[in-house]
């Protein structure tokens, strides 16, 4: 009989989040820190938690729950 070889792949139990993206304002309470600081490290990219878009005099920040939780151990429910 011909043996196989398998590989062994580690499963991560992602929990379950809230809908939406996290409010800016609940990830600075997290990091103990002002919401213009999160929003500067999520635009500038060294805080990777999430996405900015600017339009012409605004800029909008998303925080992905699953990110927020891979960085930090918070499990975003939906509710601030």
């Amino acid at each position: 009989m011909e043996q196989i070889e398998t590989k062994t792949i580690y499963q991560m139990n992602i929990p379950e989040f809230g809908i939406g993206g996290v409010p800016v304002n609940e990830a600075a309470k997290i990091f103990g820190k002002s919401a213009l600081w999160v929003r500067k490290g999520v635009e500038e990219g060294w805080l990777p938690i999430g996405t900015s878009t600017k339009s012409e005099n605004r800029v909008n920040v998303y925080i992905s729950p699953k990110l927020l939780w891979e960085y930090t151990g918070y499990i975003w429910k939906g509710e601030a």
